[in-house]
């Protein structure tokens, strides 16, 4: 469950409002099931009206262009206080109650309050052998099931060839603990900006680079709901990531290095001198 960053290629393109014409951005593709040798995929805040053919935005931030082997990704980058659930986001849930075949999971800062999760949506799990998951489990899963005419679901299940694109999903059974979805044990967890989270998830993000090159051994979970869990080897280094990545908002590229610089120095010389 480690963050993973890729190479492909991401960049912020303009700034958008509500209802901007973006139909522009059909010219790498089509937008469209069907194969192409570029398919144009549209991502949160972007809308296809088949009628007119037309690409519009549904929400005001910054149009971001994500390029993968097989297709090129449109998405707004935004800083809503509320996440609106979408197809494949990867997402923290805390699961809520047991109705029969599904869990209730509650989806904090979601503007669905909740959502459901079958109970064999796990690696490798049967009906006879899956996990037996308690209120208040905190479970990391993506997205499955997402449309205005019923309430979403989640799965702890990789998507087929995920595991091949930027976000290096590892598909193992549940009862490893080593898969990329499912309960997250130990740690700590920290609400932040749905739009900090949206940077995090970025491969280019600054802090969770200069706290790799720090070489503190950690895992973290980046929802784009908004919550993060980090685990590592002590309790002062959680609390020096955790303060690190809600620090950052605020801060340049070179403050959040100088930053993470100094509360490691901090950390390493006051805390943990033998």
């Amino acid at each position: 469950m480690v963050n993973q960053t890729s190479s492909n290629n991401q960049s912020s393109l303009v700034t958008v409002l509500p209802g901007d014409d973006l139909t522009y951005i059909k010219e790498q593709g089509e937008v469209s099931s069907s194969e192409s040798k570029k398919q144009v995929k549209l991502g949160t805040g972007l809308s296809y009206d088949p009628s007119t053919n037309k690409i519009s935005a549904t929400l005001a931030g910054r149009l971001v262009h994500k390029s993968t082997t097989g297709a090129n990704t449109y998405y707004i980058l935004t800083n809503s206080k509320r996440y609106i659930p979408a197809m494949n986001d990867r997402v923290l849930c805390i699961v809520e109650d047991r109705i029969g075949d599904y869990y209730r999971v509650t989806l904090p800062a979601s503007s669905t309050g909740s959502a459901l999760l079958n109970t064999c949506s796990f690696e490798g799990a049967t009906k006879r052998n899956r996990p037996n998951l308690k209120n208040g489990d905190l479970l990391y899963a993506r997205i499955s099931i997402c449309n205005t005419l019923m309430e979403p679901e989640v799965s702890c299940m990789v998507l087929p060839g995920e595991g091949n694109d930027s976000a290096g999903a590892s598909r193992k059974d549940w009862m490893t603990n080593e898969g990329t979805y499912g309960q997250l044990k130990g740690g700590s967890c920290l609400q932040i900006s749905i739009g900090l989270a949206q940077e995090l998830l970025k491969p280019t993000s600054v802090v969770l680079e200069a706290l790799g090159n720090a070489k503190i051994p950690f895992e973290i979970c980046i929802g784009i709901n908004g919550i993060i869990w980090v685990d590592s080897e002590r309790p002062e280094y959680t609390i020096l990531i955790l303060n690190a990545i809600q620090n950052s908002e605020v801060m340049s590229e070179e403050q959040i290095r100088g930053m993470v610089k100094s509360l490691v120095h901090t950390v390493r010389s006051t805390y943990l001198e033998e």
